[in-house]
């Protein structure tokens, strides 16, 4: 512990999450190589659950942007309410990497609280109970459940590394929840109806390197409808059953993945809906492609190109693909667009106004919450995207495009809150809306 407290008084500070904005270092990037690496703070967290996020090993040189994406690669592990990363020179060019961190709250119980499909009318409440590190392994066990629009009740247990030496991952999931229908197709003027949906879910990867995973995911799922009308399922009886088989693959590059700031996504995924069922059989493919790239003075350029795409037999229209729930186009944030198909286009810059850092709170008891990590950016964007049936064209004159800009919060605890205004292309600025929401849109 002396050792520890000696080191802390007498390292050379590279770059801190407080520092990233702040152009000024000690010594230049090519003066140090990584010697060793030591981790202080992680009192439950297992040090290699850490090690496996750095990009940073024993004889790397040691760069200032390094240092900078090893500290958000480690931030998004959500294990953590601050992350500091430290040069202690050693003899010749060597120098000693101390990783700092302060732990988040793991076992805890939670409210469960919000609202469906941006929809202040459809609010749910719950309570729920959650351990997100389970010894020190980063292994998630969770169970909630909710009343309101939408109730619901899931078990959920994700383990990243099942198998540490072959970095296995294994996800086991189960539920129940009674959700309203979506599909304006399945209305044809007629009240609204519940879909009853219970099953579960066994998904298996493997991680084969620091950016690279590969997963397999077999899913069962019964639903039913509690009114029964023709095309509503594709069973005559109002109920399908039926067994899916789901694989991804996806190089992921980001430094910060609730709000990156440099880095590529690539995620493609094939599925199969029905196997050996009569009713359900048809596939789907999917792509989702994305881009951070600095620029001058810390202003972020990010992309976005996604597409899902049905083939092979008739899909059921709870199977259907939309804008207006999950994926929004901004300038047309509320209107719900359906089909078969769905693709999509973002860009986005980021300004920052207060680059990340930290504010300590000496006052509060509980020491998970004492640092908390903040920033302020100001964003332009631009949307475009469309839905369309296998039986219908598609052109770039029949997507809906917008394009605006606004505030984008980053808080504690992973949380990005958005303050926008959206604009419909072609359409003046009193045609504009204001956008109030959770996470960030890309």
């Amino acid at each position: 512990m002396n050792r520890y407290f000696f080191i802390l008084m007498t390292v050379v500070p590279l770059c801190s999450a407080q520092e990233l904005s702040d152009p000024q270092f000690s010594f230049p990037d090519s003066t140090f190589r990584v010697g060793q690496i030591i981790y202080i703070g992680n009192e439950l967290t297992k040090y290699y659950i850490i090690e496996q996020e750095m990009s940073l090993k024993p004889g790397a040189l040691i760069t200032h942007q390094d240092v900078q994406y090893d500290i958000n690669r480690i931030y998004s592990l959500q294990l953590f309410t601050k992350v500091d990363i430290r040069v202690i020179p050693d003899t010749g060019d060597l120098a000693t990497l101390s990783v700092q961190v302060a732990e988040r709250w793991y076992f805890y119980p939670f409210p469960v609280l919000g609202i469906k499909d941006r929809d202040f009318s459809k609010y749910y409440f719950g309570l729920g109970l959650a351990h997100n590190n389970v010894a020190g392994n980063n292994v998630q066990l969770y169970g909630a459940f909710a009343i309101g629009y939408d109730p619901f009740v899931s078990i959920n247990y994700i383990n990243p590394q099942i198998d540490v030496q072959n970095r296995i991952f294994l996800s086991l999931r189960a539920y129940y929840t009674e959700q309203r229908n979506k599909s304006l197709v399945s209305l044809a003027g007629t009240p609204n109806f519940d879909e009853q949906r219970s099953g579960g879910e066994i998904t298996v990867g493997k991680r084969f390197s620091l950016f690279t995973l590969i997963t397999m995911k077999a899913e069962f799922l019964n639903l039913r409808v509690s009114d029964n009308r023709a095309g509503r399922t594709l069973s005559a009886n109002g109920r399908d059953e039926f067994y899916s088989l789901h694989t991804s693959y996806s190089y992921d590059t980001r430094d910060l993945k609730e709000y990156a700031r440099i880095g590529t996504l690539v995620s493609l995924g094939v599925s199969k809906f029905g196997l050996l069922e009569k009713d359900v059989d048809y596939q789907r493919y999917a792509f989702d492609l994305r881009r951070f790239v600095p620029t001058w003075n810390d202003v972020i350029v990010a992309g976005r190109v996604f597409g899902n795409f049905a083939y092979g037999g008739t899909v059921p229209n709870y199977g259907h693909t939309f804008f207006g729930y999950n994926e929004r186009i901004r300038g047309h944030f509320k209107i719900v667009q359906e089909g078969e198909h769905i693709a999509g286009a973002m860009l986005e810059t980021h300004i920052p106004i207060i680059s990340p850092r930290y504010v300590h709170f000496d006052y509060i008891p509980f020491d998970q919450f004492k640092d908390m990590r903040y920033a302020l950016n100001f964003a332009l964007f631009a949307d475009a995207g469309n839905t369309w049936h296998r039986t219908e064209p598609t052109a770039l004159n029949r997507w809906y495009t917008g394009y605006g800009g606004g505030l984008h919060i980053l808080l504690g605890y992973s949380a990005v809150g958005r303050i926008e205004f959206g604009i419909p292309y072609g359409k003046p600025f009193s045609k504009g809306e204001i956008i109030l929401d959770l996470g960030a849109a890309l």
